[in-house]
């Protein structure tokens, strides 16, 4: 069976070198000594991510994405999905301690310096990510489609319209004159697919940068 496991990996990584990538980036990485309780937030923040994304795909495939029924839905996850409390629990408060985990990596940076040279693009690509985080949780908090939803959606919209061409600005974030079922469903697509592509190709430029710079 070992043998059989060996020949299978051996001709994927001939093809794919995934026990190379492991072992460069994970097993025989190589780590200063001064390495301490600081530097586990990185690692927190992406376990955090792994989290958003497999609860969130979970909560997709039960809410319904239209100010009728968004919060019914969400009535119907917490009260009759099987699991289905703990799944938005892990995710709603998973939103949370996934932004206390960015708070200390990022203070964690600015202690030790990690955005001098030659490290700018990696503090520059990690600032875009916490502005998309930023966007991604609120649109997320809209979803429930409650009062609190409702209101907050109203609040942090009106920001934009002290912009130049503020009420072109606003109308177009909402979809409509006013908050209603346009602003949910862009809010739902921004939130389940547009921002985290973002995040992951930001992710995605953060490590090469940091691979580069090592």
């Amino acid at each position: 069976m070992s043998q059989n496991t060996n020949k299978i990996m051996a001709w994927i990584d001939d093809r794919l070198p995934v026990t190379q990538t492991y072992e460069k980036h994970m097993s025989k990485y190589y780590a200063p000594k001064n390495f301490n309780f600081w530097y586990f937030f990185g690692v927190l923040s992406m376990l955090m991510l792994v989290n958003q994304i497999l609860t969130g795909i979970w909560l997709t495939m039960q809410f319904t994405p239209s100010a009728e029924a968004a919060f019914a839905s969400v009535e119907y996850i917490m009260r009759d999905v099987e699991w289905g409390w703990l799944i938005r629990y892990m995710h709603s408060t998973g939103a949370t301690f996934f932004f206390v985990a960015v708070y200390l990596h990022m203070m964690r940076a600015i202690l030790y310096g990690s955005y001098q040279k030659p490290r700018e693009l990696i503090w520059i690509f990690g600032m875009l990510i916490y502005l998309a985080l930023m966007a991604e949780a609120f649109m997320g908090y809209v979803l429930p489609w409650g009062q609190m939803s409702y209101w907050g959606a109203q609040v942090i919209i009106s920001l934009f319209s002290v912009m130049p061409y503020g009420d072109l600005l606003t109308e177009w974030i909402r979809g409509d004159f006013l908050i209603s079922g346009a602003t949910l469903n862009r809010f739902f697509a921004l939130h389940v697919v547009a921002v985290p592509l973002v995040i992951g190709l930001l992710l995605s430029l953060l490590c090469t940068c940091w691979r580069c710079t090592k």
